[in-house]
């Protein structure tokens, strides 16, 4: 019933084949999906096993999962820490088109054996040697090139393999590599897993974000894709093995079982997966359109397929519901698919995903990764955010598709990072700053919304149709982004970017008013200051003036550490709310009367900020017509420390700054002064503490 109801809420939103088919998934997952989401979305608790990397266990709210999901992408690239992360100049110089892995991981002993097959384009000739990216911990047993024997050096996990001639621009390479061992385990777990679950041992891979080179010899770094990969793993009979795209080979002897998985689409090595385990698999169907599905794949732990069931249920209507918004599922000709391993957390492995326990939330931050970050893919993990931002914004946009405009910003408040820090990674060598859950994750959400509400709905959907568009089974950069939405748009969005991605911390906003009658009605006096001591912030402030009966609503365009607006009313304004519906990441104080509408002829203040200060304070005034105002600082002795003139300002809200020095200028100590303020025959006291 659930399901049906929100097919008739949401069907006044979607029309012609996008429409139809949201109706056709949502309407199949109306019996499992109904029971799933008749609880409200903060009453579902979920049940997320301990595990090696360190999380302990527990129950947590099933819509709040992104720190659990930052928590493992984390622990996971730490054990990658100190991996190489430029390519090296003859890898620069070649483009790798093509791996095909034969792994043979040995369970008792845990030793990995196996082969890679490169194929690789020169992008930059002559290349005499090819640099593959592998941990040297592994053996290398043998290398072909052009299907001769190789001379190879492996050291500083790098290999380099010195091929059977020297091959020119455009020539083709092709490498095999044989090798072995145990892939490297760190403080949290391996990257290439063998671990004990229910008795049953599992084997499964989480590369990102330069894991992949632990397990198999690659170029490994995100923005060189292969156009395509086979990997194909022998393990114990009864195994079930999922990997990337179509599995092509499955056999089964009785002895060992064979799985073959091939990967059409262009792929990042970090992506690259296997999941291996005597699975429970079973399938679901995703039709987007009448005649045509695609299968959705789940590989569960026997013993959690039943109490599974429920949030599986629901896949299908999310990638209806995201197919809407981003364009269709981008690879309807392999599959989707989720396997749980041991490991825990999600990994957005292309066509399917790695997950620690199946859940909603979890679903729609993953699958949301197969537009943003599978199908497009950062350039480097500088950019991070177009991955981990965007799909942690998908958890917001799910939770509005469900829950309306009220679930989806309540969904971003409870994520609020106002603090230091870019989204932007300075340095891509550090995982933890990478996966920052503030920065990548929920502040790169923000700033979606943000830009959503700046931009408008239509706009803002069709630039992230616009940016598929561009650089879909490829990679992008914050400012193909930005172009994107600018060529949409219309509008200069640089400072924006500029302000937001590479700048730090968020708006804190105060809003002091006044009120005097004016042509039949009210003018508001607005006065808006950016009390933050870091960057000022551009951005449309949307302001709601409240009357005994009825509310006006307004944009401001703020730009200024201080700024004045007029608002003009019809009737008597009662309060002032600044940025009511949260479309702001921002600190955002109710307004206050300055100057009411019976005292048009006084001299106000404002409290000045900050206060304490350390290396400056503003003093904020409300004149009530233009004039000289002075300002004399005197310390807790009584003495006279600095003057400040100003001949003549404009009447309404200004701002006078003091340096915190005295008329010689020198830096004052910390203490308690006395601010006296005189303008137009009134005078006005106020305190302020300076730190050291």
């Amino acid at each position: 019933m659930v399901a049906l109801q929100l097919l008739k809420s949401r069907s006044r939103e979607v029309s012609g084949p996008a429409g139809r088919r949201l109706w056709l998934a949502l309407l199949i997952g109306g019996v499992l999906g109904s029971l799933w989401l008749a609880a409200p979305a903060a009453a579902r608790p979920i049940y997320l096993p301990p595990s090696l990397a360190g999380w302990p266990g527990g129950v947590v709210d099933e819509t709040d999962l992104t720190r659990y999901l930052a928590f493992y992408k984390s622990s996971t690239g730490a054990m990658t820490s100190g991996a190489r992360v430029d390519e090296t100049p003859n890898q620069a110089a070649y483009d790798a088109r093509y791996y095909s892995l034969d792994l043979h991981p040995d369970i008792p002993s845990q030793v990995l054996t196996a082969s890679v097959l490169i194929r690789a384009t020169v992008s930059s000739g002559p290349l005499t040697t090819m640099d593959l990216d592998f941990y040297d911990n592994m053996v290398v047993d043998s290398v072909t090139a052009g299907g001769l024997p190789a001379a190879f050096q492996h050291a500083a996990d790098l290999l380099t393999v010195t091929l059977d001639h020297s091959y020119a621009t455009g020539q083709t390479i092709v490498v095999r590599v044989m090798y072995h061992g145990t892939p490297l385990r760190g403080a949290f777990g391996p990257v290439f897993g063998f671990m004990s679950w229910y008795n049953r041992i599992a084997v499964w891979t989480l590369s990102e974000p330069f894991g992949a080179r632990q397990w198999w010899p690659c170029k490994d770094y995100p923005d060189d894709k292969a156009d395509s990969v086979d990997v194909r793993l022998t393990v114990p009979t009864g195994y079930i093995t999922a990997s990337n795209g179509t599995r092509v080979l499955a056999t089964d002897n009785g002895v060992v079982a064979v799985a073959q998985w091939h990967e059409r689409y262009p792929i990042a090595t970090y992506l690259v997966s296997i999941a291996s385990y005597p699975y429970a698999a079973h399938s679901d169907w995703y039709r987007y359109s009448p005649a045509d599905s695609m299968e959705i794949q789940f590989y569960a732990y026997p013993e959690e397929a039943v109490a599974s069931a429920p949030a599986n249920a629901l896949v299908k209507n999310i990638i209806a519901a995201y197919a809407v918004k981003f364009g269709e599922y981008p690879f309807l000709n392999e599959k989707y698919g989720e396997a749980e391993t041991p490991r825990g957390g999600g990994m957005e492995n292309q066509t399917c995903t790695s997950v620690g326990a199946f859940a909603e939330y979890l679903t729609a931050h993953e699958l949301g990764h197969s537009w943003w970050g599978d199908l497009v893919t950062c350039q480097s993990f500088h950019h991070i955010w177009l991955n981990e931002g965007f799909a942690t914004y998908c958890e917001a946009m799910w939770a509005e598709i469900t829950g309306g405009p009220t679930a989806y910003h309540n969904y971003l408040h409870s994520r609020r990072y106002l603090g230091a820090g870019t989204v932007y990674v300075p340095a891509d060598t550090s995982s933890g700053r990478i996966f920052d859950y503030d920065l990548s994750y929920t502040k790169g959400a923000w700033v979606l919304s943000m830009l959503r509400h700046v931009v408008g709905d239509s706009a803002f959907y069709a630039s992230l149709r616009e940016y598929r568009s561009r650089h879909a089974f490829g990679n992008a950069t914050t400012e193909d982004f930005e172009a994107a939405c600018e060529s949409v748009s219309g509008r200069d969005l640089h400072k924006f970017f500029q302000e937001w991605i590479y700048g730090e911390y968020a708006p804190n906003y105060r809003c002091l008013y006044t009120v005097q009658p004016a042509g039949g009605g009210y003018d508001l006096a607005l006065h808006v200051d950016q009390l933050q001591s870091a960057q000022t912030f551009t951005m449309p402030i949307d302001v709601v003036v409240h009357g005994q009966s009825s509310a006006y609503a307004f944009v401001l365009q703020d730009s200024l550490a201080a700024q004045d607006f007029t608002l003009h009313v019809p009737s008597p304004p009662t309060s002032v709310a600044l940025d009511p519906d949260e479309w702001i990441l921002c600190t955002a104080a109710a307004g206050e009367v300055g100057v009411g509408p019976n005292a048009v002829g006084s001299l106000r203040l404002a409290p000045p900020h900050p206060n304490p200060a350390r290396d400056a304070a503003t003093f904020s005034l409300w004149l009530p017509r233009p004039g000289a105002v002075s300002i004399e600082l005197y310390d807790v002795t009584g003495a006279r420390v600095r003057r400040i003139d100003r001949s003549r300002l404009a009447g309404g809200w200004n701002s006078i700054a003091w340096d915190a020095r005295n008329d010689a200028g020198r830096r004052v100590q910390a203490g308690i002064y006395l601010a006296r303020i005189a303008a137009g025959g009134e005078r006005r006291t106020q305190r302020i503490a300076l730190l050291p």
